[in-house]
């Protein structure tokens, strides 16, 4: 009794079970038939996956597939297909007859998004429905070599700190030549008494030490060092005057 019910399960499996073709178009970037002989389709659901072998006529076909949903690919070592999305299912002919065949219907999917996520509609219909499996792009394993460009000199920070040095070194003597005539007097007697002064021996200030004290906000605004009147021409404190 139960060996009969077997047979007739299996039987009834086999009778509902669907095919179709997962088919690559030919192009003037692809011809599918340089591809590898290890190029295979896979159908990938809860148990394990069926696997379709590339034919000569640029084909995987797939037979004896039961009622489900599935994630087709097709895997090539040298392209990248799209990937889909296939439903088999059982439908009646007619509302009420009792008779039902096998439907297909693919679509679009995106990987890592929800099964739900239905992408563009690749086919519907009954058994031997052809599917078109897309070409993403090929697959490159290597790294190209750049070529020589002086632009890539302007990404080095060590050119970049050069050309600005000579750009100070080139550039100052023209800044300081527009200066006004008391900026320009200010700026050449701190040059007198900075690194480059005339001061020798232990009357030379420490080079550091007056860089680190340099006051450039105060230099731009036209103040000095000195405490006495500043070269702009300021008065004295009234106050520290003595009545005669």
């Amino acid at each position: 009794m139960r060996t009969s019910q077997y047979i007739i399960a299996s039987l009834a499996s086999a009778a509902s079970a669907a095919r179709f073709v997962l088919h690559i178009p030919n192009g003037p970037v692809v011809n599918p038939s340089t591809f590898p002989s290890s190029t295979h389709a896979t159908l990938q659901s809860s148990g394990p996956p069926i696997v379709a072998h590339l034919t000569r006529s640029n084909t995987f076909n797939f037979y004896n597939v039961t009622p489900g949903s599935y994630y087709a690919s097709v895997h090539c070592r040298d392209f990248a297909f799209e990937p889909l999305r296939i439903d088999v299912s059982l439908e009646e002919t007619v509302e009420g007859s009792g008779e039902k065949k096998e439907m297909i219907r693919a679509w679009q999917t995106f990987v890592g998004n929800e099964w739900d996520n239905k992408g563009e509609s690749k086919g519907e219909g009954g058994n031997g429905l052809v599917i078109e499996a897309k070409v993403m792009g090929g697959k490159s394993f290597f790294q190209e070599r750049e070529g020589f460009s002086p632009l890539s000199f302007l990404k080095n920070p060590m050119i970049l700190m050069a050309l600005f040095s000579m750009v100070l070194i080139f550039g100052m003597p023209y800044l300081v030549e527009n200066m006004d005539p008391e900026t320009k007097a200010e700026f050449e007697e701190m040059q007198k008494k900075g690194v480059l002064g005339s001061a020798t021996g232990s009357e030379r200030p420490n080079p550091a030490q007056q860089l680190q004290n340099f006051d450039l906000a105060a230099w731009m605004a036209g103040k000095t060092t000195d405490s006495g009147p500043s070269s702009r021409g300021q008065s004295p404190n009234p106050a520290s005057k003595k009545r005669t």
